[in-house]
């Protein structure tokens, strides 16, 4: 039977020790009719002390003299523990089903999960994810980018349950110092290759008899600069050919939808391809079935082309001078730089959220600086 210890302190409150070393507290008191009653009302580890249960006691006392119901003692519960596997889950419920969603929830699972998935959001500090951070690259033998990508991630992921007010808390990955990158892309292709390329892929297409496909991608990525995504999204729909209008979504914006403009390069291979697809068709498809193809099926056909014409002799690393998907885009506004379009012009045609994103693209102007060396030597 449990032994009660009375307060030295304060009259009516009590103790008594549980096995676990736990110390939990009562009070005594009298009630209406003079019968002794001992109320449990909680543990020290939930917080409860002698003073709060002697405020308690004395609550219930007054309002007995006073005729009143005695206050109920409401115990302290634990609150329930969120884990970030928890915020992981609604933050990815929360998004589309896009190919953007799915890798974003395998680097997730691969990288972060197992580490740190089943840790109280409250209990992850800077040292778990400085941990995480380094063994990317020491012990995965991953590239510094993928492991700022993966606090990154991880970043998006804690804010999510900030905003939708699940905690309150500071995000711990402000603290983590990120690597840094030397390698941004800066390769781009000349005209020159832009031809080679066309004459690649309408070869590819003919061979295998994919129906344009191949063509019609490179000659909408180089013409509009839309991501790789936003292009596998257009549908006939969305063509205006008598305004040379393209409508595009920006799914790195949210599914912003903006417009993109139709060239000579693209417009006759675009009107012989849609009279053969339906209001709802996706244009770039395979033997023109209408049918939206994955990004994984597009780099299989096409990345073995542009490592073939532009990367043979490149190191694994070199990412500054390898040509990918992407360079498209970045060949888009490469060559508008070189044009003199304005950088506010370049901006909006990337559909670029911040102008600082296009100002890489400004050194590409500097047509006086090299005129001025042009005519002293």
């Amino acid at each position: 039977m449990s032994t009660y210890v009375n307060s030295k302190k304060y009259s009516g409150v009590q103790h008594y020790i549980k096995a676990d070393g736990t110390k939990s507290y009562s009070i005594r008191y009298k009630d209406e009719y003079g019968k002794t009653k001992r109320v449990q009302v909680g543990n020290d580890t939930d917080g409860i002390t002698e003073v709060y249960c002697k405020n308690k006691r004395i609550e219930i006392l007054n309002a007995q003299n006073l005729g009143e119901q005695p206050p109920k003692i409401v115990k302290n519960h634990r609150k329930k523990i969120i884990t970030l596997n928890d915020i992981a889950d609604k933050y990815f419920n929360s998004k589309d089903n896009t190919t953007s969603t799915h890798e974003r929830l395998s680097k997730y699972n691969k990288h972060i999960k197992e580490l740190l998935g089943s840790y109280a959001v409250e209990k992850i500090k800077k040292s778990n994810l400085v941990n995480l951070h380094t063994g990317i690259v020491d012990e995965k033998k991953l590239s510094p980018k993928t492991a700022n990508m993966i606090i990154e991630l991880f970043s998006t992921i804690f804010n999510y349950g900030i905003h939708e007010e699940l905690y309150e808390l500071v995000n711990p990955a402000t603290k983590v110092k990120r690597y840094k990158i030397h390698n941004t892309r800066e390769r781009f292709l000349r005209k020159n290759e832009i031809h080679e390329l066309y004459s690649e892929v309408i070869k590819y297409d003919e061979v295998n008899e994919n129906g344009s496909v191949l063509e019609l991608f490179v000659k909408l990525a180089l013409t509009t600069g839309a991501r790789t995504e936003g292009i596998l999204h257009i549908k006939k729909r969305d063509m205006d050919l008598q305004s040379d209008i393209i409508r595009i979504i920006d799914f790195k914006r949210g599914g912003m939808i903006y417009s993109g403009y139709v060239s000579d390069t693209s417009k006759g291979l675009l009107e012989k391809h849609l009279k053969k697809l339906n209001y709802n068709d996706y244009v770039v498809s395979f033997n023109h079935d209408g049918l939206k193809i994955s990004i994984r099926k597009l780099q299989y056909r096409l990345k073995p082309i542009l490592d073939d014409l532009y990367n043979t002799g490149l190191e694994i690393e070199d990412r500054k001078n390898r040509i990918v998907i992407h360079s498209l885009r970045h060949t888009f506004a490469s060559l508008l730089a070189i044009a003199d379009v304005s950088i506010r012009k370049i901006q909006e045609l990337m559909n670029h959220a911040d102008i600082m994103q296009t100002m890489k693209y400004a050194k590409l102007q500097d047509d006086e600086t090299k005129k001025a060396v042009q005519n002293v030597f």
